[in-house]
């Protein structure tokens, strides 16, 4: 019985440790792509890891895994994420721009771009864990999160609400946002994403 529990502790303690790392390594690298080019990268190397762990690969090589992520997606997956914040900034400035109009029109225009941003914010979930999870070309990534957000409306309610709750679970435990926010949102989500996703024929391998 005493073996057992300690052997729960142990495997407890390696699962803390491998989630503080891996929140670490998206750190670093992130700042090593000065945030600006480094951040997309790291988040989608992040997403890598977690795929694989939830694919039941517990013991593979956090750093090399990360890595090659990393260098592989660095190109593609800013762009795709760069895309993504000009998209979302033309949908925050009409949004402004129709709610400074009194006029009925204006207002029902806000209302249409407020669900767009809905839909938006969904699919910036769906992104980074369906980039590691399959091989598409570069903008057809944004119409198959679109296709699932749409089509699959009860998980993504999940997704959603999911990320709200680790954001008021992260801003109860803030020495979280330092240690194992990313790695813990990143898990999450991927867990989620992988119950929504179809079976496409072309998948990622060896990431």
């Amino acid at each position: 019985m005493a073996e057992a529990i300690v052997w729960k502790v142990y495997e407890y303690s390696s699962w803390i440790m491998k989630m503080i790392y891996l929140n670490l390594l998206w750190i670093i690298f992130s700042l090593a792509g000065l945030v600006v080019f480094g951040f997309f990268p790291a988040t989608q190397a992040m997403f890598a890891v977690t795929r694989r762990w939830i694919l039941g690969e517990k013991e593979i090589p956090v750093f090399k895994t990360f890595w090659q992520a990393y260098k592989a997606g660095f190109v593609q997956v800013n762009i795709i994420g760069y895309v993504l914040t000009i998209l979302g900034v033309i949908l925050y400035i009409d949004l402004k721009f129709f709610q400074q109009s009194e006029h009925l029109l204006f207002s029902v225009l806000a209302f249409f771009i407020i669900f767009a941003m809905f839909i938006f914010f969904a699919m910036i979930l769906y992104i980074f864990p369906m980039y590691v999870h399959y091989k598409f070309k570069t903008l057809e990534y944004l119409r198959k999160a679109f296709v699932i957000v749409l089509g699959k409306p009860l998980n993504t309610i999940m997704m959603i609400v999911g990320s709200y709750l680790l954001y008021v679970f992260i801003s109860m435990m803030p020495v979280l946002l330092l240690f194992a926010s990313g790695s813990l949102v990143s898990l999450v989500l991927m867990w989620i994403a992988m119950r929504s996703f179809p079976k496409y024929d072309v998948k990622v391998s060896g990431v």
